[in-house]
């Protein structure tokens, strides 16, 4: 039987992968959104402006009947971000170096055309690249932690969306639903219906 901490360990390690999605779901939300009306202008920092003709590499909107439509993020991915944004940056990352090398990181993922390459960004700032993606890895943990022993929920992103942008992380997404039901002992959990993607309509469903 594993013990309580290597099991907690492994808990936080699946649920930095899902807090890694979400803050490239952010980013992609973002990308999508005029940014420049966040408040306060510090959380504008994260974020570039405008979105380019990609996202991810792929166009950012898909075709009804021949037409192409523009992408446009759900509320729940919008609440989701607003999450990351206001709450994650701000509360769980340890300084600005961090929140920026976050927040640029994830961009590069969700929308290349606009960002750039991560290497290049590094390059370019004078980061030294590994040691950067290892504070990325040390703050997404933190983040993971940090909310798993707040009993805070962790809602998955659009998966659908955010796993083309994903790095090859190992493991099946649909087994990450299972680090949203961990909690300290004694902890009250909290739940919001607005991070939540509604159900498909399935013929036949009640």
């Amino acid at each position: 039987m594993p013990s309580d901490l290597s099991y907690e360990a492994a808990t936080i390690a699946d649920a930095s992968i899902v807090v890694k999605a979400r803050l490239i779901e952010a980013a992609d939300t973002m990308a999508h959104m005029d940014v420049g009306r966040l408040k306060p202008s510090a959380i504008r920092s994260f974020w570039p402006q405008a979105p380019g003709e990609t996202v991810g590499g792929h166009d950012v909107g898909y075709g009804i009947n021949g037409d192409r439509v523009r992408y446009r993020p759900s509320a729940a991915a919008i609440s989701r971000a607003e999450e990351v944004s206001y709450g994650w940056m701000l509360d769980f990352v340890e300084d600005d170096e961090r929140r920026v090398i976050l927040g640029k990181w994830a961009m590069c993922l969700a929308a290349p055309q606009l960002a750039g390459s991560f290497r290049e960004f590094c390059k370019k700032t004078g980061r030294v690249r590994r040691t950067a993606e290892r504070r990325i890895d040390q703050q997404t943990q933190a983040i993971a932690a940090a909310i798993l022993r707040k009993a805070r929920s962790l809602q998955a992103p659009n998966w659908s969306r955010v796993s083309p942008l994903l790095p090859n992380q190992g493991r099946s997404f649909d087994k990450l639903a299972m680090v949203t039901n961990w909690m300290a002992p004694g902890a009250k959990p909290t739940h919001r219906t607005d991070l939540l993607e509604p159900l498909p309509d399935i013929p036949g469903r009640i």
